[in-house]
């Protein structure tokens, strides 16, 4: 009897629950589920701000357009050398800043404190600042150059369009590497002082210890942090509209920028739609794909294991 009043009980605390949950959910709802499949759905129309006579159903005409454009194919490599180019300079020294940060024993919260300024900071005001920094005449980072004998001409950061590339990355690089040394660190942090300890006593080197055991280790973390970072940064548009609006010419315009160029310049509507929804499916594919390798790679790895055991 007890049972059936504590079960009727819970019912009702459940959906008291529910109901007062409800209006969240639906906000929610009306904030992320809409846009969604309104964008969606505007994929596979005409759908035009400006000059539109009628919205008409044209089937998979946006998507195969976008295969036909020579401006779509510009923006994939530009986001793809973007992408990789910031992934890998930012693992290399977040990785080089967590394993040193890691060893040392007086001061991390200083030095961490220090390391965490730029995450606080926001794409739009760090492309406003760098834009500055950056400026091929007066800015501050050719005149440190210059007075220091490095280079004796100006550098066109912005206006060259290898240096504006090379530029946006190392914007979003500064941004970024906090957040990725923040996940290092606390995985390397995490790692117990007896496995490290035991290295030692078999005669690894601090290195050795790093690569061989602490790496393998966190390796969960590091796939967790690479796929934030693919994603953030596969889509990456302010901190590129912010310096170089695209340029020089399309130099720099990523998939991100064409989709905005094509919403709000071109003002058609259901061809940046399909744009979107073709990044978002290289962003998926590209995430699978690396999921699968870490785990094939895991699932090899146990196997040699297991074969050198036996």
């Amino acid at each position: 009897m007890s049972k059936n009043y504590v079960s009727k009980k819970e019912r009702k605390d459940r959906q008291f629950g529910f109901l007062m949950a409800l209006p969240a959910m639906i906000f929610l709802a009306c904030l992320f589920v809409f846009p969604i499949i309104y964008s969606f759905g505007a994929s596979f129309t005409n759908y035009r701000l400006v000059g539109n006579k009628g919205i008409d159903f044209v089937g998979f005409k946006n998507y195969l357009a976008a295969f036909r454009d020579p401006n779509f194919y510009n923006s994939l490599k530009v986001t793809v050398i973007i992408t990789v180019g910031s992934l890998a300079v930012e693992f290399f020294f977040a990785f080089v800043i967590a394993a040193l940060i890691t060893n040392v024993k007086r001061g991390q919260g200083i030095f961490k404190t220090i390391y965490l300024i730029p995450m606080m900071v926001s794409p739009t005001v760090a492309g406003l600042l760098f834009r500055f920094m950056l400026n091929d005449d007066f800015g501050l980072m050719n005149a440190i150059l210059k007075n220091t004998g490095i280079i004796s001409s100006n550098i066109p950061w912005l206006t060259n369009e290898k240096m504006a590339i090379v530029s946006i990355i190392y914007v979003d690089s500064w941004l970024t590497i906090p957040f990725i040394f923040l996940l290092l660190y606390t995985g390397l942090a995490s790692v117990s002082e007896d496995v490290v300890e035991s290295g030692r006593i078999d005669g690894a080197n601090r290195f050795q210890i790093f690569w061989r055991i602490q790496i393998p280790i966190i390796k969960p973390t590091v796939l967790v942090a690479l796929l934030i970072r693919f994603m953030d940064v596969f889509r990456i548009y302010d901190s590129i509209y912010v310096l170089t609006k695209g340029g020089p010419g399309k130099a720099t315009e990523s998939l991100s920028v064409l989709i905005y160029r094509m919403n709000w310049n071109k003002y058609n509507v259901g061809y940046a739609a399909a744009l979107s929804y073709i990044m978002l499916i290289i962003m998926i594919a590209v995430s699978l794909i690396i999921q699968r390798v870490s785990a094939d790679k895991e699932d090899s790895g146990r196997r040699r294991r297991r074969v050198g055991g036996n």
